[in-house]
């Protein structure tokens, strides 16, 4: 009765109504945006139980039908897997808040890579506990971390090389890959990258916080920017910090207004992974380096820079890009003029 009740008091507050001046405006919601709302309310996906041990790490064969999944206490059978090759790169993506391990944002991502055709590709399937009470998902991020880092370390015995492992963190999820970063240095062990795509702000960068991520916790951080201020974090965090069209929403093509934690209110914070995915693919996306957006749009900075993928280590500082309103996203050169 109380889970109905909270369901019908959730759907009569999202229907809102936006006041401009004599004129009111019904705000569009799609039938998605109702689903993903409630996920806000669901306490665990169905069939998972909220410890640490049904935490998993999902391995992709050559598509998104053929995988594996792997607990953290049976990880090291992971190398025995045939298509297993410890002599590619690994990329571990790891997902953010109220996400499924089906959901497009990890699957776009997945397929990019499988389409790439030369790494092994990991998923952190944490959605265990990256659902229900926001904060509760925020104090278990330190425990995701680690947890992660002593599975990786198991791998370590077992012959795989840390320094072929690229960590990709989106939204909450980038501040597991800070916290696996921490733990594996406490073991003689450093990540050769992390990147951040927008990086959750909300719960992450108070005094009480120990999980944010920054640009110590690998040999090369870059991130991402695209929901600066709002679901995203507005400080520069990484070695490299990307900031499409400015890096606030609303990115272009998305809406600018929308409704709380719905598939509009999103768009901008998803479009990290979309550029991402995209890159990992072939597109080219060109930044300049400059002080702010203003001084990117005046043509002030020469030095160029790619991101996403082929972002080179070397790089520092923040990059300024403009991206198209749809896909495809990249502009090459014309994104950085």
């Amino acid at each position: 009765m109380y889970v109905k009740s909270k369901t019908w008091y959730l759907l009569t507050v999202i229907v809102v109504i936006e006041c401009q001046e004599k004129n009111f405006t019904l705000i569009p919601l799609s039938p998605g945006s109702f689903r993903q709302i409630l996920r806000t309310f669901t306490p665990v996906p169905k069939g998972r139980s909220t410890t640490i041990h049904d935490t998993r790490i999902i391995y992709y064969n050559g598509s998104v039908e053929d995988h594996k999944w792997y607990r953290f206490d049976n990880i090291a059978s992971l190398l025995s897997h045939p298509n297993f090759d410890l002599n590619k790169p690994t990329a571990l993506y790891i997902h953010g808040y109220v996400e499924y391990a089906t959901d497009n944002s990890i699957l776009r991502v997945v397929r990019s890579y499988l389409k790439h055709g030369d790494h092994n590709m990991l998923v952190l399937d944490w959605s265990n506990l990256a659902f229900g009470n926001y904060l509760n998902v925020v104090l278990d991020v330190p425990l995701v971390g680690t947890e992660t880092a002593k599975a990786l370390l198991r791998l370590v015995k077992k012959g795989f090389n840390i320094k072929n492992l690229h960590v990709i963190g989106h939204s909450a999820g980038a501040h597991v890959a800070a916290v696996l970063g921490r733990a594996l240095k406490q073991n003689g062990y450093t990540l050769p990258r992390v990147t951040g795509l927008d990086p959750a702000s909300f719960g992450f960068y108070l005094p009480i916080s120990a999980a944010s991520l920054n640009y110590k916790d690998a040999s090369f951080v870059d991130i991402i920017h695209t929901d600066g201020g709002k679901y995203g974090s507005p400080f520069s965090l990484g070695h490299a910090d990307f900031w499409p069209n400015g890096g606030e929403a609303p990115q272009p093509g998305c809406p600018r207004r929308s409704i709380l934690f719905t598939i509009e209110n999103f768009c901008s914070h998803w479009r990290s992974w979309l550029f991402y995915a995209e890159s990992v693919v072939g597109g080219n996306f060109v930044a300049r380096k400059s002080a702010d957006y203003d001084a990117f749009l005046r043509g002030y900075g020469r030095e160029t820079a790619l991101m996403g993928i082929s972002a080179s280590p070397g790089l520092r500082g923040n990059f300024y890009l403009q991206t198209a309103t749809r896909e495809p996203f990249a502009l090459g050169d014309r994104g950085s003029l």
